[in-house]
Protein backbone atom coordinates (compact mmCIF):
# COMPACT_ATOMS: atom_id res chain seq x y z
CA UNK A 1 0.00 0.00 0.00
CA UNK A 2 2.93 2.09 0.62
CA UNK A 3 4.07 1.24 -2.47
CA UNK A 4 1.41 2.58 -4.26
CA UNK A 5 0.80 5.83 -2.70
CA UNK A 6 4.26 6.38 -3.23
CA UNK A 7 4.24 5.58 -7.16
CA UNK A 8 0.76 7.89 -7.04
CA UNK A 9 2.25 10.95 -5.26
CA UNK A 10 5.76 10.50 -7.74
CA UNK A 11 3.19 10.62 -10.92
CA UNK A 12 1.22 13.53 -9.82
CA UNK A 13 4.40 15.34 -9.33
CA UNK A 14 5.66 14.25 -12.78
CA UNK A 15 2.34 15.71 -14.44
CA UNK A 16 2.26 18.78 -15.65
CA UNK A 17 -0.06 21.77 -14.49
CA UNK A 18 -2.70 21.05 -17.07
CA UNK A 19 -3.25 17.14 -16.26
CA UNK A 20 -3.41 18.21 -12.49
CA UNK A 21 -6.39 20.16 -13.70
CA UNK A 22 -8.19 17.95 -15.19
CA UNK A 23 -7.54 15.07 -12.33
CA UNK A 24 -8.99 17.38 -9.80
CA UNK A 25 -11.99 18.07 -12.04
CA UNK A 26 -12.36 14.11 -12.51
CA UNK A 27 -12.33 13.64 -8.95
CA UNK A 28 -14.58 16.53 -8.52
CA UNK A 29 -17.01 15.23 -10.68
CA UNK A 30 -16.77 11.80 -8.89
CA UNK A 31 -17.53 13.16 -5.64
CA UNK A 32 -20.78 15.10 -6.86
CA UNK A 33 -22.25 12.00 -8.90
CA UNK A 34 -21.00 9.57 -5.57
CA UNK A 35 -23.27 12.21 -3.51
CA UNK A 36 -26.23 12.03 -5.79
CA UNK A 37 -26.04 8.56 -6.15
CA UNK A 38 -26.18 7.76 -2.36
CA UNK A 39 -28.88 10.28 -1.89
CA UNK A 40 -31.22 8.75 -4.31
CA UNK A 41 -30.50 5.27 -2.69
CA UNK A 42 -31.41 6.85 0.64
CA UNK A 43 -34.52 8.72 -0.76
CA UNK A 44 -35.70 5.22 -2.53
CA UNK A 45 -34.86 3.10 0.79
CA UNK A 46 -37.29 5.21 2.47
CA UNK A 47 -40.11 5.41 0.12
CA UNK A 48 -39.59 1.43 -0.13
CA UNK A 49 -40.22 1.49 3.91
CA UNK A 50 -42.97 4.01 3.40
CA UNK A 51 -44.57 1.52 0.64
CA UNK A 52 -43.96 -1.30 2.93
CA UNK A 53 -45.87 0.08 5.97
CA UNK A 54 -49.19 1.10 4.26
CA UNK A 55 -49.15 -2.26 2.28
CA UNK A 56 -49.11 -3.69 5.96
CA UNK A 57 -51.26 -1.27 7.06
CA UNK A 58 -53.90 -1.97 4.34
CA UNK A 59 -53.30 -5.81 4.98
CA UNK A 60 -54.23 -5.24 8.57
CA UNK A 61 -57.31 -3.49 7.78
CA UNK A 62 -58.69 -6.06 4.86
CA UNK A 63 -58.60 -8.85 7.47
CA UNK A 64 -60.87 -6.73 10.02
CA UNK A 65 -63.38 -6.33 6.96
CA UNK A 66 -62.83 -9.88 6.20
CA UNK A 67 -63.65 -11.13 10.07
CA UNK A 68 -66.44 -8.52 9.90
CA UNK A 69 -67.96 -10.26 7.02
CA UNK A 70 -70.57 -11.95 8.73
CA UNK A 71 -71.58 -9.48 11.20
CA UNK A 72 -71.75 -6.91 8.19
CA UNK A 73 -73.98 -9.17 5.88
CA UNK A 74 -76.51 -9.72 9.21
CA UNK A 75 -76.32 -5.73 9.69
CA UNK A 76 -77.02 -5.55 5.63
CA UNK A 77 -80.03 -7.94 5.95
CA UNK A 78 -81.70 -6.20 8.92
CA UNK A 79 -81.57 -2.93 7.42
CA UNK A 80 -82.99 -4.16 3.66
CA UNK A 81 -85.99 -6.02 6.22
CA UNK A 82 -86.36 -2.41 7.25
CA UNK A 83 -86.94 -1.14 4.20
CA UNK A 84 -88.80 -3.55 2.79
CA UNK A 85 -91.53 -3.09 5.78
CA UNK A 86 -90.98 0.37 5.99
CA UNK A 87 -92.13 0.49 1.56
CA UNK A 88 -95.24 -1.83 2.51
CA UNK A 89 -96.28 0.87 4.76
CA UNK A 90 -96.32 3.50 2.43
CA UNK A 91 -99.54 4.45 0.18
CA UNK A 92 -100.30 1.87 -2.00
CA UNK A 93 -100.19 2.04 -5.56
CA UNK A 94 -97.19 2.41 -8.44
CA UNK A 95 -98.24 6.12 -9.36
CA UNK A 96 -99.10 8.97 -7.93
CA UNK A 97 -102.64 8.83 -9.52
CA UNK A 98 -103.40 5.63 -7.87
CA UNK A 99 -101.35 6.37 -4.20
CA UNK A 100 -103.51 9.52 -4.37
CA UNK A 101 -107.16 7.28 -5.21
CA UNK A 102 -105.83 4.43 -2.20
CA UNK A 103 -104.88 7.65 0.15
CA UNK A 104 -108.35 9.23 -0.20
CA UNK A 105 -109.93 5.54 -0.01
CA UNK A 106 -108.26 5.04 3.25
CA UNK A 107 -109.34 8.44 4.80
CA UNK A 108 -112.60 8.37 3.61
CA UNK A 109 -113.23 5.05 5.74
CA UNK A 110 -111.50 6.10 8.77
CA UNK A 111 -113.00 9.01 8.67
CA UNK A 112 -116.76 6.91 8.40
CA UNK A 113 -115.57 4.72 11.28
CA UNK A 114 -114.77 7.69 13.46
CA UNK A 115 -117.50 9.87 12.80
CA UNK A 116 -116.16 12.74 10.78
CA UNK A 117 -118.07 13.95 8.19
CA UNK A 118 -116.03 14.55 4.93
CA UNK A 119 -116.84 18.09 3.20
CA UNK A 120 -114.37 18.56 0.33
CA UNK A 121 -111.27 16.31 -0.82
CA UNK A 122 -108.47 17.68 -2.78
CA UNK A 123 -105.94 16.68 -4.59
CA UNK A 124 -102.51 18.20 -4.69
CA UNK A 125 -99.67 18.31 -7.17
CA UNK A 126 -97.02 15.38 -6.02
CA UNK A 127 -93.93 16.55 -4.85
CA UNK A 128 -90.27 15.16 -5.17
CA UNK A 129 -89.51 13.80 -1.84
CA UNK A 130 -85.23 12.88 -2.90
CA UNK A 131 -85.68 9.74 -4.84
CA UNK A 132 -89.32 8.57 -4.18
CA UNK A 133 -92.52 10.72 -4.97
CA UNK A 134 -94.92 12.61 -2.45
CA UNK A 135 -98.72 12.67 -2.62
CA UNK A 136 -100.96 15.39 -0.54
CA UNK A 137 -104.46 15.60 0.16
CA UNK A 138 -106.24 18.42 1.46
CA UNK A 139 -109.81 17.57 3.42
CA UNK A 140 -112.24 19.90 5.01
CA UNK A 141 -113.93 17.67 7.37
CA UNK A 142 -116.11 18.25 10.45
CA UNK A 143 -117.33 16.11 13.58
CA UNK A 144 -117.21 16.51 17.33
CA UNK A 145 -113.50 17.85 18.83
CA UNK A 146 -113.12 14.04 20.49
CA UNK A 147 -113.91 12.39 17.32
CA UNK A 148 -111.51 14.45 15.24
CA UNK A 149 -108.86 13.47 17.71
CA UNK A 150 -109.56 10.16 17.16
CA UNK A 151 -109.70 10.09 13.53
CA UNK A 152 -105.96 12.20 13.42
CA UNK A 153 -104.54 9.49 15.79
CA UNK A 154 -105.65 6.86 13.75
CA UNK A 155 -104.75 7.99 10.25
CA UNK A 156 -101.17 9.41 11.56
CA UNK A 157 -100.50 6.32 13.68
CA UNK A 158 -102.00 4.14 11.72
CA UNK A 159 -101.09 1.23 9.26
CA UNK A 160 -99.76 3.52 6.17
CA UNK A 161 -97.04 5.95 7.06
CA UNK A 162 -98.58 9.31 6.48
CA UNK A 163 -97.76 12.76 7.75
CA UNK A 164 -99.94 15.70 8.64
CA UNK A 165 -97.88 18.79 7.86
CA UNK A 166 -100.86 21.22 8.60
CA UNK A 167 -103.85 21.24 10.37
CA UNK A 168 -106.35 24.17 11.03
CA UNK A 169 -109.54 24.02 13.52
CA UNK A 170 -112.17 26.57 13.34
CA UNK A 171 -115.83 26.90 14.99
CA UNK A 172 -116.80 29.12 12.18
CA UNK A 173 -119.59 27.92 10.51
CA UNK A 174 -120.01 24.92 13.26
CA UNK A 175 -123.42 23.41 13.96
CA UNK A 176 -124.45 24.65 17.85
CA UNK A 177 -125.83 21.40 19.37
CA UNK A 178 -128.74 20.55 21.57
CA UNK A 179 -127.78 21.91 25.65
CA UNK A 180 -125.22 20.05 26.71
CA UNK A 181 -124.00 18.71 23.71
CA UNK A 182 -120.72 20.21 22.01
CA UNK A 183 -120.58 21.87 18.77
CA UNK A 184 -119.19 20.35 15.88
CA UNK A 185 -115.32 21.81 14.84
CA UNK A 186 -114.47 22.31 11.11
CA UNK A 187 -110.90 21.27 10.44
CA UNK A 188 -108.80 21.56 7.15
CA UNK A 189 -106.05 18.75 6.70
CA UNK A 190 -103.84 17.76 5.04
CA UNK A 191 -102.83 14.20 4.15
CA UNK A 192 -98.99 13.46 2.62
CA UNK A 193 -97.53 10.44 1.96
CA UNK A 194 -94.81 8.40 -0.31
CA UNK A 195 -95.82 6.62 -3.63
CA UNK A 196 -94.89 2.81 -2.92
CA UNK A 197 -94.18 2.48 -6.52
CA UNK A 198 -91.41 4.85 -6.36
CA UNK A 199 -89.36 3.20 -3.94
CA UNK A 200 -89.51 -0.04 -5.03
CA UNK A 201 -88.72 1.69 -8.37
CA UNK A 202 -85.91 3.85 -6.31
CA UNK A 203 -84.68 0.55 -5.43
CA UNK A 204 -84.73 -1.41 -9.16
CA UNK A 205 -82.48 2.00 -10.04
CA UNK A 206 -79.64 1.02 -7.36
CA UNK A 207 -79.31 -2.13 -8.32
CA UNK A 208 -79.10 -1.69 -11.73
CA UNK A 209 -76.47 1.54 -11.55
CA UNK A 210 -74.59 -1.12 -9.30
CA UNK A 211 -74.75 -3.88 -12.41
CA UNK A 212 -76.96 -6.36 -11.19
CA UNK A 213 -80.50 -7.47 -12.90
CA UNK A 214 -83.80 -5.98 -12.31
CA UNK A 215 -86.39 -8.03 -10.10
CA UNK A 216 -88.96 -9.29 -12.23
CA UNK A 217 -91.15 -7.66 -9.96
CA UNK A 218 -90.41 -4.58 -10.73
CA UNK A 219 -93.56 -2.11 -12.27
CA UNK A 220 -91.53 -1.46 -15.57
CA UNK A 221 -90.86 -5.18 -15.55
CA UNK A 222 -94.52 -6.09 -15.51
CA UNK A 223 -96.63 -3.79 -17.52
CA UNK A 224 -96.68 -5.65 -21.03
CA UNK A 225 -95.01 -3.43 -23.82
CA UNK A 226 -98.37 -2.02 -26.33
CA UNK A 227 -97.35 -0.77 -29.70
CA UNK A 228 -98.01 3.01 -30.56
CA UNK A 229 -100.73 3.72 -32.43
CA UNK A 230 -102.33 0.84 -31.73
CA UNK A 231 -105.23 2.97 -29.44
CA UNK A 232 -104.85 0.90 -26.37
CA UNK A 233 -103.46 2.16 -23.37
CA UNK A 234 -101.20 0.00 -21.29
CA UNK A 235 -102.94 -1.44 -18.17
CA UNK A 236 -101.62 -0.50 -14.90
CA UNK A 237 -98.99 -2.96 -13.61
CA UNK A 238 -100.44 -4.96 -10.26
CA UNK A 239 -98.65 -4.03 -7.19
CA UNK A 240 -96.21 -6.86 -5.91
CA UNK A 241 -97.62 -9.24 -3.42
CA UNK A 242 -97.91 -7.78 0.20
CA UNK A 243 -97.90 -4.34 -0.11
CA UNK A 244 -99.84 -2.48 1.75
CA UNK A 245 -100.69 -5.23 3.81
CA UNK A 246 -100.40 -4.54 7.68
CA UNK A 247 -97.02 -5.98 9.08
CA UNK A 248 -96.58 -9.18 11.77
CA UNK A 249 -96.49 -8.45 14.68
CA UNK A 250 -92.55 -8.60 15.07
CA UNK A 251 -92.52 -5.45 12.76
CA UNK A 252 -95.53 -3.66 14.76
CA UNK A 253 -93.95 -4.14 17.70
CA UNK A 254 -91.14 -1.16 16.42
CA UNK A 255 -93.48 1.32 15.69
CA UNK A 256 -94.43 3.74 18.58
CA UNK A 257 -97.41 3.28 20.90
CA UNK A 258 -100.80 5.08 19.86
CA UNK A 259 -101.34 7.63 22.89
CA UNK A 260 -104.79 7.75 24.37
CA UNK A 261 -105.07 11.07 23.94
CA UNK A 262 -102.33 13.35 22.25
CA UNK A 263 -104.25 16.09 22.06
CA UNK A 264 -105.56 15.96 25.66
CA UNK A 265 -109.20 16.78 24.37
CA UNK A 266 -110.41 14.75 27.31
CA UNK A 267 -109.94 17.39 30.07
CA UNK A 268 -111.22 20.07 27.50
CA UNK A 269 -115.02 21.59 28.78
CA UNK A 270 -117.26 22.51 25.71
CA UNK A 271 -119.09 25.31 26.30
CA UNK A 272 -123.23 25.07 25.97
Amino acid sequence: MRDFLANLLGRLRATNRQQRLYLALGVLLLLVVGRLAISWFLDFRSDLKEDLRLTAQRLATAQRLAQRAPQTKKEFDALQARYQATVAELVPGDTPTLAAAALQDRVSALASEKKVSVQTTQVLKDEALGPFRQVSLRITASGELHDLADFLTALEFGPLRVSIPFIELSRRGAMVRKQGVGRTVSATIQVSGVVQGTAQLASVQKVAAKGGEAPASAPEAAAPAVAPGSGESAPAAAPPAGLGQRLPPAAEADRPPVPDDPLGTSQMVTPP
